[in-house]
């Protein structure tokens, strides 16, 4: 018997289709993306470590000489602050992402499987850097992994807005491009630190307060964020 025909045009639903139904899977893609998020946003503050080895004959020399060490390490605790406030940016762009997108593919669910791997490994970046924050290797190495992430959340969002692939139909498009040159911001950021920290590596880490504040300059005086219910 002839194997009936299938028209052209028409979905082939498959009993994997049947069984893992888009949205469902849509939302285990984000809770995991959430989890990794909230682990690496734990897993930060092994970074910092308590003072060791402090003796005194009373407490209150003892007390005086913990201050002293808490005050040495007062670096690392800025970049532990400065750290979870970056990983909460990229995980508040995740959020206002996912908030279009409705579908998904194996190659969205790559991409952002690579994200989850870029942020999972911030707190080694971290730990690197607060441990040699004044070496070049160290702040290139911060910069890099930072301007590569944000440069994969473009992708994402370029991949999933390519012809309204993967995000709702009624998307508006001032809303998608404002996405898409907001997001170059960040990265950019990143991108112009790691030159300049090969003349200077404490300018440059200066350079990466832009990050925050230049979205929000650009945006008041520059790219205007169309009205939108997503909060």
């Amino acid at each position: 018997m002839a194997e009936p025909t299938v028209p052209r045009g028409t979905r082939v639903r498959s009993a994997y289709t049947d069984r893992i139904p888009p949205g469902e899977d849509l939302s285990r893609i984000i809770s995991l993306t959430d989890g990794v998020f909230a682990f690496a946003l734990t897993l930060l503050v092994l970074s910092l470590t308590v003072p060791t080895a402090l003796s005194a004959p009373n407490a209150a020399i003892l007390s005086g000489r913990l201050g002293a060490a808490l005050n040495k390490d007062w670096p690392s605790f800025l970049a532990y602050v400065f750290a979870f406030f970056l990983i909460t940016n990229w995980w508040m762009v995740h959020h206002r992402f996912f908030s279009h997108i409705k579908r998904y593919d194996g190659t969205l669910v790559g991409i952002n499987m690579a994200i989850l791997l870029e942020v999972a490994v911030m707190p080694f970046v971290l730990s690197t850097f607060a441990t040699y924050s004044d070496t070049l290797v160290a702040v290139v190495f911060f910069a890099a992994t930072q301007a590569i992430t944000g440069m994969t959340f473009q992708v994402l969002w370029q991949y999933a807005t390519y012809h309204h692939r993967f995000v709702e139909e009624s998307l508006d498009p001032h809303l998608e491009k404002y996405y898409k040159e907001r997001g170059l911001v960040t990265p950019a950021v990143f991108l112009v630190s790691i030159g300049v920290a090969f003349v200077s590596v404490g300018a440059a880490e200066v350079c990466w307060i832009g990050s925050f504040i230049l979205p929000r300059v650009i945006q008041r005086f520059g790219l205007r964020e169309p009205a939108t219910d997503v909060p």
